[in-house]
Parts: structure tokens; C-alpha cells; sequence
């Protein structure tokens, strides 16, 4: 199995530098889907950048909006009252994360720019497409839990905070960029860049900034367990006066605003994901009639 170095990054600058210094690094916060990659030989860096020590956890709220630094455990989101009562697609989405276990450490920055969850591209003995191959294997063969759209890549955003963070207008932080939108983070990947999350080598995300709450806000999810099963879909909605806002995961490489008329619009289902189409507008109705009621 290929050898990779720890290094503990003691400030953000020095984090920066471990992960722009052109050896092939990866950050690591809780490491719930990087530790599991690396204990089967899944895109092992040369360097693993512990970004625990650095001070970028917390939850401030505000008159006009609220700031979660990144490092910031999901487990403290579910739990934070006022997130609870303001935002309540979050809070939902947050509960709803894998288990009570991996809630305590998986984090708020980790969980947004996780991997794809695809069989293929997790697989130790295959290079596909979006890690670095000529094939998508997932469209020839079992992709019955993959993507709506159409593309190169197949894969689906995993991250259930996304889509609520998406719903509600949040905004990111880098150590290089002030406030930018949540959507931006992404990009479905191309030919030259295999990957679903724009951060550039070197650049961390510190944390996720929320506009003032929403009148309602409200997350639908299904998976096959309560517990320990990633999202087959979900989807969130916020409303504010007359305006709806409409994001999903588990749809798409990304996670995908929807709009909240036609939320099927441009996701036409593959061969074996006709049902997602049902699962998704099912979910999409739930969501809405929550935040309308």
C-alpha cells in the first residue's frame, strides 16, 4: 500500500503551505471519509494535513446572520438551539448526518467537500473517469443509486448539509477568498478538472456564513436506514416572503438548485434511476408544503 506523511499544521498559514507545495496533499478535519479512503488504499495523498489544531470551530449568531466555523463538529450544529429555532432545514439535515457517532466527529467543512459516494470511483482496484480514468463504470454497469444527469460522471453529492446550506442562501469563507456564494464551491468536473469542489491547492475553507433566517426552512431526506446510510435523495426549501429556494443532493455530482415549478428540470434519469425521478419529486413536494404551511 502506497506510504503517505502526517503533518499537524500548528496555524492556517502553515496549513496553506503543506497543501499548496505541489506535493499531491489532502486536509483532514474529522476525518470520517478520509480515514476510511486511506485504510483501503483509495487515493492516498503524499501528505495528510491535520487541520484539527487550527481555531475554526464555533457557532456565532448575529442580528443579521450566523457563522459556523468549519471545523465545527456536525454533531454541535444538530445540537445548537439557535440554529434550531432560525434555521431549521440545517438543524434537520445535521441530525439526519450518519450516525450519532460519526456526528461527534465528522465536521461542518469535511462534510461539505467530501468525496462523491460512488461504488466505482471508492473501488481500490479501478481508476475511473472522475479519478483520473477513461471510463465511468457506473454507466455500464450497476448504477441503480447514481446521478439524474447525464455527463461523464455519474456520481452523487453525498452531503445532506449541502443541500440545506444551499436552501438557505449560505455563503463560504477560504483562508484566500472573503464570503462567496455556497454554490460556487462547485462545479460538476471536466476533462481537466476531475473534481466537484473548487478549492485551490493551498486553500481552506474556514467557514460557512448564514443571511438573516428564513420565514420557514424545512429538509425531506430518504435512505435506506435511519441511521449509518447516506441520503438516496434529499432535498431542502426555504422561504422567504413570496420567494422559495429549492436545493437537493443525491441527484447530481453537486449539490443542485431546483426550481421549485419544475424541480425534475434538466435531471432526466438514466437507465436505472427512473425511480430517483419519483423518489426526488416526492421529496421536493414534502419539503415545500413544509415551508408553506
Amino acid at each position: 500500500m502506497r506510504q503517505w506523511e502526517y503533518r499537524r499544521a500548528a496555524s492556517l498559514d502553515e496549513a496553506a503551505e503543506l497543501l499548496g507545495d505541489g506535493k499531491r496533499a489532502r486536509p483532514m478535519s474529522g476525518g470520517t471519509d478520509l480515514l476510511t479512503q486511506l485504510d483501503r488504499g483509495i487515493n492516498v495523498p503524499d501528505v495528510v494535513v491535520d487541520l484539527r489544531p487550527l481555531n475554526l470551530g464555533g457557532i456565532e449568531h448575529g442580528a443579521h446572520g450566523t457563522r459556523i466555523g468549519a471545523l465545527t463538529s456536525v454533531a454541535d450544529v444538530a445540537r445548537d438551539e439557535g440554529l434550531a429555532g432560525r434555521y431549521a432545514a440545517l438543524h434537520t439535515a445535521a441530525s439526519a448526518v450518519a450516525s450519532p457517532q460519526l456526528r461527534e466527529m465528522g465536521t461542518v467543512g469535511g462534510n461539505l467537500c467530501q468525496q462523491p459516494r460512488c461504488w466505482f470511483f471508492r473501488h481500490p482496484d479501478l481508476t475511473c473517469w472522475l479519478g483520473g480514468g477513461d471510463t465511468c463504470y457506473a454507466q455500464e454497469g450497476d448504477h441503480r443509486k447514481h446521478g439524474l444527469e447525464p455527463g461523464d460522471c455519474i456520481s452523487v453529492a453525498p452531503s445532506d448539509l449541502g443541500a440545506a446550506l444551499l436552501a438557505l442562501d449560505a455563503a463560504v469563507e477560504t483562508n484566500r477568498r472573503a464570503a462567496f456564494p455556497l454554490e460556487l464551491l462547485y462545479a460538476r468536473p471536466t476533462p481537466e478538472r476531475r473534481t466537484t469542489v473548487l478549492l485551490e491547492p493551498g486553500e481552506v475553507l474556514t467557514a460557512v456564513v448564514l443571511p438573516g433566517p428564513p420565514d420557514a426552512s424545512a429538509y425531506a431526506r430518504a435512505g435506506e436506514r435511519a441511521a449509518w446510510s447516506f441520503a438516496l435523495a434529499g432535498v431542502a426549501a426555504a422561504r422567504r416572503g413570496d420567494d422559495l429556494r429549492l436545493a437537493a443532493i443525491g441527484v447530481a455530482n453537486i449539490p443542485r438548485i431546483l426550481d421549485p415549478a419544475d424541480p425534475l428540470d434538466g435531471l432526466p434519469g438514466l437507465p436505472m434511476t427512473g425511480w430517483k425521478r419519483r423518489l426526488l419529486a416526492n421529496l421536493a413536494d414534502e419539503a415545500l408544503a413544509q415551508v408553506r404551511s
